[in-house]
Formats: structure tokens, C-alpha cells, sequence
């Protein structure tokens, strides 16, 4: 027999032997933090949200607060981020406007990396996201750049391609790429190429809090040994990977030395002025320096200007983050990056022509200017057999033969009843569509998001396109559905339900 879940699980709690764990750093806190830091790790960990500006309404805070009575508590760090104490209202998992990709859950923490890259609005950037999946900093850099350019999303794990293609289709990402390769072979297949390069490297987790993508256990010495070699091995990519001038942020949500100040201080080692390190904490309202020394030894001067994020300084997980410039060129062998060309997978760009003519009918029926978004984002379409994507352009510039995961977005499909949008870019763009659109009441929308078909709104005979935007009362898009004779059938993704 299923076990009936509760409406409201308990709060997120440290697992016995958080303390234990604490106790190994000790001896680089005060008397004082320590113990400060012992408090906090018997208190609960509130959940964090960063909104989606490339959908999320102005007022979407306010709506959040008088829907379900959320107590929204801005993080300083991070203009869109937000704790939220969830009191008597939902969680924050549970919601519409979570499902909808109007925001992302986010341990708190997590948020800095992307916020400290120096991004210069109008300028088309290169970005690289080295060890992307799940997505959550993905959508975070996409957000700031206004998605524009091109980020492109990598990840070596063939099991977490799957996590981060569905975190950027619910954002409704269109200028990015996904990619799988090993983060270490980007520095000799595309030296100085990029303009800024994140790197959330994999580590060993110990932030000393405990979330569902972060749970907090022991690790033998030779686990972090062979973790700390990795990351310099990837960091050391990143840099070579990076046009000089660029940025590279260095993060993980472990506090052991050998992964976080040790990996930075050998960088600094091996590349010896090439590269130099910014004043992270000017992000932060009050300081939360690195580690200067380490059991006597003295670490790279500059240190102190990355972050270590003790969970007591901002009541968020552990975090060390480094940002990172590049001044000077550097030298590495090179080999040629893996090739496949886009039509071997059946990707065939349409002409500007064909694209004229597509545009301008999609205009009519949905009474959005495709060609103007187009021209806006430097995006073109591509055609897949009867499918419609729009890709970045500055992907075909750069990367038109490196073999991809994912690119763009979808934009829909031809049928036997017309295009039908999909639901990824309906629910990016589906606000601006002004023809074919359909609003639900709170009692339809209700029975929607369940799955459920509505009795018949609107006739194909008054309009010959069969599908329609769907929104709620409140004008958030829900996605599309298709009119029959008897009926709104709900095209919501399974998934969503």
C-alpha cells in the first residue's frame, strides 16, 4: 500500500553527524565561528528560488506572496534569488509557477557564480559551461545575458544529459548548445576562444548542509586527492579555453582546502601572471574571505579575494568560488575538436526566403513577429524533417560541425492540422502571441494542469488553425491545445502532470 505523503514534509534538517563532520575544520575557524557555526547547523535549510526574467511577469513576487502566503527574503547576492519560508502555502516544488519554469529552485549559495561574471549588455559573448548538468547555472548565465550569444552547456556524464536538456527547455532557453565531452579537452581543441567560462567543478560535496542534489557523507583522502587533481586538470582547460581578457569562475560546494584554495593556489602556481585573481567579495555585503595559509604554509596572496562560504556567514550551504581573469596568451598543444556535420543528423538551415515566407504566415496566425525575435537574438531556423528549430547563430559561426546533444529550441512541428508550437517555446513566448489563444477559468485551469481535456473552445470552422495558446485567469501561459469538434485536447508534456 502507498504511504499517503504529507501536504507539508518536515524541514530540511542536518543528518546525524553534521557535526562530526564540522569538527575536521575546526582548526580554521575562530573559537567563536565555530561555534557559530555548530548553531547553524542545527537549524533548517530554507529553500532558495531564482526567478526566470525570460519569463517570469514584473510582479511574479508579489503574486507568490498573495497565492500561497510564501515569505520571500531577498538574497543579497543575487537580485533575482529569494529564500522563501513556505509557512502554511505549498511547497515550492509544488507549485504551478514552479512547473510553468517561471523559476528555479537553487540552494542559495549556488547563485554567486554566475553573478560575478562582468557580462557588457549588447555585446554578443562566447560562454562555457564546463560541467553544466543539472542546468540550474546554466539558466542563471542565460538569464543575465538576456539570452543572447551562445552558452554552451557541457557535460561529460551521458546520465546527465538528459537532467540538464529538460532544465533548459523549461527555462525556455533558445541561445545555447548541449554538448558531451570531456571538460579537460576544450583548452587544446578551442584555445582562447571563449569569453568567460564557468566551471562548478565536480567535488566532493562536503558543504556540510544537506539538500536533495547535495547529501553530506564522509570522504576518504583519496577521494579529494583524486577529485582536486581532476578539477586542475579542467581548470587548467578553462583558462587555455578562455581569449585573453576573459573570465573564468571557479566554484565548488565543498569546504576542503584540497579542492578549493589548494587547486587555485597550484593554478596560480602553473600559470605564474599569466592570470590574476578579482576581488570576489565585492559581491558580498560583508566579507567571507578564502583561506590565506594552510597549516602554516602561506597561499597564493590574492587568495583572500575568492569566497569561502561558511554556512553560518549568509545561512547557506558551504561554498568557495574564485573569479579568475585572463591577461596574457598562453601555450598548450592543440589538436582539432571532433567534427560531425549538422546534416548527417538530418539538420537542413532554411534559406532566408523560406524563412521570409514561414515567418509571415506564423505572424497571422499567432500574431507574434518571429522575424523581428530572429533579427533581435541573431538566431536562424533550422529544419529537421517536419520539425522547426531556431538555433543560435553565432552556433553555426563558431561550431557548425562539433557534434551536439541539443541546440536552440524547438520551435514546433508541421501536422496534418497545421504547425503546432511547442510547448517549450509556447511557454517562453506564448504571453506575446495576441491570435488563437484561449483563457482558462481557476476551476479549467485546475483540471489542465491535472491533464485533463476541457470542453470545446472555439470552432476550427471560425478559425482553420486547430491550435491555441492556453493561459489562466492570472494570464500565465499553460501551453497549447488543440480544438476538436467535442473538445480542448491537452497537449501539457506527461512530464508536467
Amino acid at each position: 500500500m502507498k504511504r499517503k505523503q504529507s501536504k507539508h514534509p518536515p524541514p530540511l534538517v542536518q543528518p546525524p553527524g553534521a557535526r562530526e563532520l564540522a569538527s575536521a575544520y575546526q582548526l580554521l575557524l575562530s573559537e567563536q565561528e565555530y561555534a557559530q557555526l555548530l548553531l547553524e547547523l542545527d537549524q533548517p535549510l530554507l529553500s532558495a528560488i531564482r526567478l526566470n526574467p525570460l519569463k517570469a511577469p514584473p510582479d511574479l513576487t508579489l503574486r507568490l506572496k498573495n497565492k500561497y502566503g510564501w515569505l520571500l527574503e531577498p538574497i543579497s547576492f543575487c537580485p533575482q534569488g529569494y529564500k522563501v519560508k513556505v509557512g502554511d502555502g505549498i511547497e515550492v516544488s509544488a507549485a504551478l509557477e514552479h512547473r510553468l519554469g517561471l523559476y528555479y529552485i537553487q540552494e542559495a549559495a549556488s547563485m554567486l557564480p554566475a553573478e560575478l561574471f562582468n557580462f557588457h549588455p549588447g555585446r554578443e559573448e562566447l560562454v562555457l559551461d564546463m560541467a553544466a548538468s543539472p542546468g540550474g547555472k546554466t539558466t542563471h548565465i542565460l538569464s543575465r545575458l538576456r539570452d543572447h550569444g551562445l552558452v554552451l552547456a557541457n557535460d561529460s556524464s551521458q546520465g546527465r544529459i538528459q537532467a540538464l536538456r529538460i532544465v533548459l527547455q523549461q527555462w525556455g532557453a533558445v541561445n545555447t548548445a548541449i554538448t558531451r565531452f570531456p571538460g579537460e579537452r576544450f583548452g587544446e581543441w578551442y584555445p582562447e576562444m571563449f569569453d568567460k567560462v564557468l566551471l562548478d567543478a565536480p567535488c566532493s560535496m562536503q558543504g556540510l548542509r544537506t539538500a536533495d542534489s547535495h547529501t553530506s557523507r564522509p570522504v576518504t583522502d583519496k577521494e579529494s586527492l583524486q577529485l582536486s587533481r581532476r578539477q586542475l586538470a579542467l581548470l587548467t582547460s578553462a583558462v587555455r579555453a578562455l581569449r585573453v581578457g576573459g573570465e573564468v569562475v571557479y566554484s565548488t560546494c565543498t569546504l576542503l582546502p584540497r579542492e578549493d584554495e589548494l587547486v587555485v593556489d597550484a593554478l596560480m602556481r602553473e600559470f605564474n601572471g599569466t592570470i590574476e585573481i578579482l576581488n570576489a567579495q565585492a559581491i558580498l555585503p560583508a566579507p567571507a574571505p578564502a583561506l590565506a595559509s594552510l597549516e602554516g604554509a602561506a597561499l597564493h596572496p590574492d587568495l583572500i579575494r575568492a569566497i569561502r562560504l561558511w554556512p553560518h556567514r549568509y545561512h547557506t550551504a558551504g561554498f568557495f568560488v574564485c573569479h579568475l581573469r585572463k591577461n596574457e596568451r598562453t601555450q598548450a598543444p592543440t589538436s582539432p575538436p571532433p567534427s560531425r556535420p549538422m546534416d548527417q543528423a538530418g539538420f537542413q538551415p532554411m534559406t532566408a526566403r523560406d524563412q521570409r515566407a514561414f515567418c509571415a504566415e506564423f505572424e497571422d496566425t499567432y500574431g507574434f513577429d518571429l522575424g523581428v525575435d530572429l533579427e533581435q537574438y541573431r538566431r536562424t531556423m533550422v529544419r529537421r524533417y517536419e520539425e522547426i528549430h531556431l538555433f543560435p547563430a553565432l552556433l553555426l559561426d563558431e561550431f557548425p560541425d562539433l557534434p551536439l546533444q541539443s541546440a536552440g529550441i524547438l520551435l514546433g512541428q508541421d501536422t496534418p492540422d497545421g504547425f503546432l508550437p511547442s510547448h517549450q517555446w509556447i511557454s517562453r513566448y506564448g504571453i506575446q502571441c495576441t491570435h488563437n489563444r484561449v483563457q482558462l477559468d481557476e476551476l479549467e485551469t485546475a483540471q489542465w494542469a491535472s491533464g485533463a481535456d476541457l470542453s470545446s473552445r472555439g470552432s476550427p470552422v471560425k478559425s482553420p488553425q486547430a491550435y491555441r495558446v492556453v493561459s489562466n485567469p492570472e494570464g500565465l501561459v499553460l501551453g497549447c491545445g488543440k480544438v476538436t469538434n467535442t473538445a480542448l485536447k491537452n497537449l501539457l508534456p506527461r512530464r508536467l502532470l
